[in-house]
């Protein structure tokens, strides 16, 4: 069951760096297919991920803030 939680963790992975583009698509592209969703708010951001590698479906840093923004996430930058 992909939930929000599980969701927003891997969108941290990648905006701090941990987990390059291509893996986060690759991890969308799975769950796609072999999982279910806890709600479909989750399973429409992931899909839409999904397709980041897609010409014209880029997914800028504001649109990453607004996917966690509809799921109860708030980002929070820190430069240290």
């Amino acid at each position: 069951m992909i939930t929000k939680k599980t969701l927003a963790d891997q969108l941290q992975k990648y905006l701090n760096q941990k987990l390059t583009k291509e893996d986060l698509i690759q991890w969308c592209e799975n769950v796609m297919q072999e999982e279910e969703f806890e709600a479909d708010t989750v399973q429409e951001i992931v899909a839409r991920i999904g397709l980041m590698d897609a010409k014209n479906f880029e997914v800028s840093y504001e649109d990453l803030s607004g996917m966690l923004n509809s799921i109860g996430y708030h980002v929070k930058v820190e430069v240290v």
